[in-house]
């Protein structure tokens, strides 16, 4: 028997309903398989060492690993077979079914072994570990770290773990065991506690406030206060003063009534001293009324002057008009002089209203062509931001997209959009969108990576659901050509790859793509420089006809 151990790691990362299909590849990473027979030599990859899950024809005649034969492929050189020495080329280059289906009918171990003794079809192990007894697996309560074996799993979910939820036995909510008791102690609503005044009585939580407006052990002042009883003590015992006390407080409700009379008495003397008061003040009033008579007077008398000199202000009126009849003469001498000047006057201004009527319409006729100018200034902007767009496009299925400002757009938590690329002039339309400083599952920790199919103007033309391999690599700068690169197959059953019905489908990718750590400081590689990240996006058009 050989054991081997899978190579999946950078092929496609989703994983589709049936276990027959090439997600195995991502099923398997990091998993050991071990053949119930000898593994044949044509199973295993030449370059790698490891199975072909996904394998690969090359023109002389051997088969790689998918990611291998990928590897050659996108070298940018001429690569050749390290067996033949024979060049790779990729239109030479096909996937080998007749050696896949060999590969997936033959039998292995349960990677469970040995406590799992099952042999199974390669291609149905999928299956079989999905209910697999020994198969261990991350408890499912929120906040429970424990992993176990699926037998022992259920046992514990429901009566070990600390964090499996039960009902208070009061309130009926659900929490966390570990938290139940603290719950039922501080919080729960419907325990009986003792009331905080010593009371003997038992009182549920919400009722508290209630209860201490009758709670016989808080200490109250007798109803007779305000009529001078300074009794204060609890409540219950407040109540029996109260009660056996009747003729002291009557006694002290008599003495206030007293106590009123004689200020209404008082108040009766102070009442007829301001009546006395109102009196004198009447006598001045008085005095104030003969006053006012006397200025009445005094004021006709002004009246009188008044009309003294009206009258001889009549008697200058006349003297004026007099004069302006000898006036008159010489006036009448000049007026043509002055008829003169006035029709002079009268044409200047008529020159002045008409030059600002003039210049009122060239106002009018600048801010038209202000606003002229202002819509072609606007237009050709969005000229030149269409050009630029235009020029950036591509129409192979391939884009290289350069990200600046790193730091701010990271800091930010916002998503950046590429410009939309195409995998041919009537082809699909898609996109880039990354979130720098991590997005879901890669939040504040990873760059996350997303495609998202967009709607074109061939979409009614095309094939759907969109079927082919993306790969998003991050570009090494620094001339290693160490480059990060993750290929993942469209999930035909999923929303994201549909036929688009609005302006974009829901992105698809990777929210852990690569961690901040190892993009920012790799070991062998230089992804940011200046600010800068280049992410190039390749789909792979095989099987795609041009229109």
């Amino acid at each position: 028997m050989a054991a081997e151990e899978s190579q999946g790691a950078g092929f496609t990362r989703q994983i589709s309903g049936s276990s027959r299909s090439w997600e195995l590849e991502s099923f398997l990473t990091n998993r050991t398989l071990c053949f119930v027979t000898r593994l044949e030599q044509q199973f295993i990859c030449p370059s790698c060492s490891g199975i072909v899950l996904n394998p690969h024809q090359t023109g002389c005649g051997h088969i790689f690993c998918s990611q291998c034969i990928r590897t050659y492929i996108e070298n940018g050189e001429i690569s050749k077979c390290p067996l033949d020495n024979i060049s790779i080329k990729p239109e030479e280059t096909f996937q080998d079914n007749c050696c896949k289906r060999e590969l997936l009918n033959l039998e292995v171990y349960c990677i469970n072994a040995p406590d799992c003794t099952q042999r199974i079809t390669l291609c149905y192990l999928q299956d079989h570990l999905n209910v697999c007894p020994y198969e261990r697996l991350r408890c499912s309560n929120s906040g429970c770290t424990e992993v176990l074996l699926r037998m022992n799993l259920l046992g514990h979910q429901t009566n070990i773990c600390s964090f499996r939820l039960e009902s208070c036995e009061h309130c009926r909510q659900s929490y966390p065991v570990s938290k139940l008791l603290d719950h039922q102690m501080t919080s729960c609503p419907e325990v009986e506690i003792q009331c905080s005044n010593n009371c003997p009585q038992m009182i549920k939580r919400h009722k508290l406030q209630a209860h201490d407006d009758e709670c016989p052990e808080v200490q109250t002042d007798c109803i007779y206060k305000n009529y001078g009883c300074t009794v204060r003590d609890k409540r219950g015992k407040v109540e029996v003063h109260e009660n056996t006390e009747f003729s002291s407080h009557i006694r002290l409700v008599l003495e206030s009534n007293t106590k009123l009379e004689k200020q209404v008495e008082q108040l009766q003397k102070d009442m007829l001293v301001q009546q006395g008061t109102l009196k004198d003040k009447s006598l001045t009033l008085s005095s104030l009324e003969r006053d006012i008579s006397l200025c009445d007077n005094t004021l006709a008398t002004l009246q009188r002057s008044v009309e003294e000199q009206r009258l001889r202000i009549c008697s200058v009126q006349c003297e004026l008009r007099d004069l302006r009849g000898v006036l008159g003469s010489k006036v009448r001498d000049e007026l043509p002089s002055l008829r003169t000047s006035l029709d002079s006057l009268r044409q200047q201004v008529a020159v002045t209203e008409s030059l600002r009527e003039h210049l009122g319409a060239l106002e009018q006729t600048c801010q038209r062509h202000s606003r002229l100018l202002d819509i072609h200034v606007e237009q050709l902007q969005c000229n030149e931001q269409r050009f630029h767009q235009l020029e950036s496009t591509s129409y192979d299925g391939k884009l290289i997209w350069k990200v600046r400002d790193y730091r701010r757009s990271k800091e930010a938590g916002t998503p950046v959009n590429s410009t939309p690329f195409y995998t041919s002039r009537s082809g699909y339309k898609l996109k880039i969108r990354a979130y720098l400083g991590g997005d879901s599952s890669g939040k504040s920790t990873h760059l996350s990576l997303y495609v998202t199919i967009m709607h074109g103007d061939f979409d009614s033309l095309l094939p759907w659901p969109f079927r082919q391999n993306i790969t998003l690599t991050l570009l090494d700068q620094s001339g290693s050509r160490n480059h990060m690169s993750i290929t993942f197959t469209p999930d035909p059953n999923s929303d994201s790859f549909c036929r688009p019905i609005s302006d974009a489908n829901v992105a698809a990718g990777f929210p852990r793509f690569i961690s901040h750590a190892d993009l920012e400081t790799p070991r062998n590689a230089v992804y940011v420089r200046d600010d800068t990240l280049f992410i190039k996006a390749k789909v792979d058009t095989t099987g795609l006809e041009d229109l």
